[in-house]
């Protein structure tokens, strides 16, 4: 018996994602970290009430929340009763939400268990400690001369009793590693079936947990998240924008068994869709920092939208029509030789998706 057990530790010595691993990925630039925050403060009196906080709200910006509390709301409501419908919503999706987001912001969430709101330094706060919480209403960020006032409506402090128990946070912290899954299975495969998904799973994690189980999480948590989406038994990385997208990228796809990641691959594509270590990848970027792009333009954004034609195995051309729209041009015949030459040997170096994360040339049929 003894033998046994400590053969289980070993092969699960930790989980995949700790804390540690996820707080890594969230790690912002303070003075970007400070702009999110500007943006999304309201400069009005803070209100307690809920439908309060939300009058402050645009019938625009209070559609759009309606949206993503699930509601279809018709754009002839007046603003006073967009409130109250949305307001209502809210109060019912609270609860059920809760589970589902980030730990970072539950654990921000504890501070309102006796107050409704607080003052907050600039320096002391980060976007992604609120981040869902504000997305959906549950709190409200509002400028204070010097410091931030943060509220949680009186109607929403009244329910927060269930983040008092111990296996809410056990299913929080579940719910979170889950997700973290399906971004980095989604950044190295682009669509993955849920049958796959529980393989990978299972060979890492304490708790097993069957496709059927998993399906049910995930559903769950699309409702909240933003980097991937689930359609039946299919979990699909957001690149793709549509069902139609996804069918006739699965119609290219070789019939090859899938990639088995490691855990460090799954650490390192839970933070980006592709190898930023590689040399190739290395040597594209400093070769792209020797050119200026237009204001409000960023080199890495450019290089994740370069990974990302390598991973989706685009044409060369379609590479210079992106360099095209980011504004960086080409004046000797070396640059574009050079280009060519790195976009090439990243070509050869990443992992595609229609390869089912193989690298070229690895993979095996089914």
């Amino acid at each position: 018996m003894e033998e046994i057990k400590k053969r289980k530790r070993e092969l699960y010595p930790a989980a995949v994602f700790t804390k540690e691993v996820i707080e890594s990925v969230l790690v912002t630039d303070p003075s970007l970290d400070l702009d999110l925050l500007n943006n999304i403060a309201l400069k009005k009196k803070p209100e307690k009430s809920l439908e309060g906080n939300l009058y402050h709200f645009t019938k625009k910006d209070l559609l759009e929340l309606g949206e993503d509390l699930g509601l279809d709301i018709p754009t002839s409501r007046r603003k006073g009763e967009v409130v109250e419908i949305v307001a209502q919503q809210i109060e019912g999706e609270f609860p059920k939400l809760l589970p589902y987001l980030p730990v970072r912001n539950l654990e921000f969430l504890v501070r309102f268990r006796d107050k409704e709101s607080i003052k907050v330094n600039p320096k002391r706060l980060s976007f992604h400690d609120i981040s869902h919480l504000q997305n959906f209403g549950f709190l409200y960020l509002y400028k204070s001369g010097n410091a931030f006032n943060l509220v949680v409506p009186t109607e929403l402090v009244e329910k927060l009793d269930l983040i008092n128990d111990l296996q809410f946070w056990v299913e929080a912290e579940l719910s979170q590693r889950v997700d973290a899954y399906a971004i980095a299975l989604t950044n190295l495969y682009g669509v993955l079936d849920i049958d796959q998904f529980a393989i990978v799973w299972n060979r890492f994690e304490k708790e097993i947990l069957t496709p059927a189980m998993i399906q049910d999480e995930l559903f769950a948590l699309d409702r909240v998240q933003y980097y991937w989406w689930i359609v039946d038994e299919l979990v699909i990385s957001s690149y793709f924008k549509s069902h139609e997208e996804v069918a006739l990228f699965l119609d290219n796809v070789k019939q090859v068994s899938y990639y088995a990641p490691s855990r460090n691959d799954l650490i390192k594509y839970f933070k980006t869709p592709y190898d930023d270590q590689s040399p190739a990848v290395s040597a594209m970027m400093e070769f792209l920092s020797g050119y200026r792009l237009p204001a409000g333009e960023q080199i890495e954004d450019l290089m994740g939208e370069i990974s990302d034609a390598c991973i989706v195995g685009e044409r060369m051309q379609d590479v210079f029509n992106l360099l095209n729209e980011y504004g960086l041009l080409f004046n000797e015949m070396e640059e574009i030789d050079r280009f060519t030459e790195l976009f090439t040997q990243m070509n050869k170096s990443c992992r595609k998706w229609e390869l089912r994360g193989h690298l070229p040339g690895t993979s095996k049929k089914s």
